[in-house]
């Protein structure tokens, strides 16, 4: 994108707005939990970065906008829920997200042409391409600024008294050590310099300074790169890539060539044979899982083996042949030789057989853990390997539509698949449904492992103290609890930003009890 050089008035204002971002940022987080403190931050950037391309970018309601919608509702999560692997990956989440948002906003038609690989390349080249070369700006406008207070003789007069402070502070040290061991009254009033200062934050000072001028450099630095990337000289326009020749000995890197490179595909004879051996080998499973699972053949089991036993030795093994299976298939869509028609017919037929075959396992091995959960309880792995094999099943099905619709591109629907599945599982509280489960396989069963429950985040809270309520007599519940509350009244904190939802929910609780 061709780009305008801008005045120094608008690179002034925007590195000030990012300086007064960077105040607020410290302010929320310094010393503090994430709570509420996170969507509000979150709602100040957005301010702050429409702000700064409102000239470049009107704020419009088109599709770049749905993009919002996760980085918000992810946001928002910080002061719901209390889950700690959703809040550690949420932290890894929302910024590429709000990378993605923030690139599409500015770049979207450059974006909307690419393939998926490209998209990436693209966000990647944005960040430590356009961005990343802005990182001395900051100190540059900081200087100039300086400058412009100062007539061009008292500005370098305010240099050379800097540098002289610099190289007197290693002389000053030394100097001091050596009086003070020369004289005891010099050393006794050196040594009290301490306590004088001791009153006087400076370390904490210096920190906080150094938090808002990180921050504040850094989302002007990114902000900036979006606003004014980094134009390719005209040599660069086409398309460049490494090539390969063929030497003595092997292959080695060649020199960068111009023009689009000839993708390798895959032979299809023999993508159909590897296929074909596949989907047999698979129907013969697809059978036998019919027969124990469906087909009421538990008492073809092999003596000694339980239902629950069986569903755990085979559950991990058919949830990676899944992820095997899913590779082929996006190679066998996207990564082999269209030579005839008949040969595309029949890698379409051996791909919805892949398909098909895929999905009885993903039956058989959801149908396994929850036999497996119904002999030894619910965990958060349990759930979301659950959750995960839902999600499979919708890319599948999306593979499936892609197999007989060529033209079908399978980038956009998996990505708006996967954001909208991940934020579906941050929402539907995953803690909450295992404490919910455990309690009612408990009314069934008569067992439950409540010092488990203990060890969840505060979601599952109200479900530990109905259980008290239901057995009184359940020492392990109490000692849960009691492990919980104690663990609240040292997480709590007075102060507003750090305010949590189910935080608040677990201590009415705790308060009923």
């Amino acid at each position: 994108m061709a780009s305008d050089k801008p005045s120094y008035r608008r690179e002034t204002a925007v590195l000030g707005a990012a300086m007064l971002l960077g105040v607020i940022h410290q302010g929320l987080f310094y010393g503090r939990d994430w709570g509420l403190s996170y969507p509000l931050f979150t709602l100040c950037f957005y301010l702050f970065y429409y702000w700064a391309i409102r000239e470049r970018e009107r704020l419009r309601l088109n599709s770049s906008l749905l993009l919002l919608a996760p980085v918000v509702l992810l946001s928002l999560t910080y002061a719901l829920f209390t889950n700690l692997l959703f809040m550690i990956l949420n932290a890894l989440a929302i910024p590429c997200l709000l990378i993605v948002h923030t690139t599409w906003t500015v770049r979207g038609r450059e974006i909307s042409r690419m393939n998926a690989g490209a998209v990436i390349l693209s966000l990647l080249e944005q960040l430590f391409v356009h961005s990343l070369r802005y990182a001395p700006l900051p100190g540059k406008l900081a200087g100039r600024l300086i400058a412009g207070r100062l007539r061009a003789e008292r500005y370098r007069q305010l240099w050379k008294v800097l540098t002289g402070l610099v190289i007197s502070l290693p002389i000053l040290l030394l100097v001091g050590a050596l009086l003070a061991s020369a004289d005891t009254m010099f050393d006794r009033m050196i040594s009290g310099l301490p306590r004088l200062l001791s009153g006087i934050p400076v370390g904490e000072a210096v920190i906080r300074a150094g938090w808002v001028v990180v921050a504040g450099g850094a989302m002007f630095v990114y902000v900036w790169g979006l606003l004014y990337p980094k134009e390719k000289p005209p040599a660069e326009e086409g398309r460049t890539m490494l090539t390969l020749r063929h030497e003595e000995g092997g292959w080695e890197p060649g020199a960068a060539v111009s023009g689009p490179a000839k993708p390798v595909r895959m032979d299809p004879t023999i993508t159909a044979t590897l296929l074909l051996v596949l989907n047999a080998v698979y129907m013969l499973f697809a059978v036998l899982q019919f027969s124990y699972f469906f087909g009421g053949g538990a008492a073809a089991l092999p003596e000694g083996v339980t239902y629950a036993e069986y569903a755990r030795r085979g559950f991990a093994e058919l949830v990676i042949v899944t992820l095997i299976n899913f590779a082929l298939l996006m190679l066998t869509l996207h990564g082999v030789e269209r030579t005839s028609r008949m040969m595309n017919r029949s890698l379409r037929v051996l791909a919805a057989m892949l398909i098909g075959c895929t999905g009885v396992m993903l039956c058989s091995a959801y149908f396994r853990l929850s036999l497996y959960e119904m002999a030894y309880g619910y965990s958060i792995t349990r759930i979301l390997v659950h959750a995960f094999m839902l999600f499979l099943v919708g890319l599948f099905a999306l593979a499936l539509y892609k197999v007989w619709n060529e033209r079908f591109r399978l980038f956009r629907p998996y990505a708006i698949v996967s954001i909208a599945a991940y934020v579906l599982i941050n929402y539907i509280q995953v803690d909450a449904v295992v404490a919910s489960s455990n309690l009612e396989r408990y009314e069934k069963t008569g067992s439950i492992d409540a010092a488990y429950l203990g060890t969840l985040s505060y979601e599952a809270v109200p479900y530990l103290v109905e259980l008290e309520r239901r057995d009184p007599n359940m020492r392990e519940a109490a000692e849960a609890l009691d492990r919980v509350e104690e663990r609240l009244t040292r997480e709590s904190s007075p102060s507003w930003t750090e305010f949590n939802w189910s935080k608040w929910k677990a201590s009415r609780a705790l308060g009923s009890r």
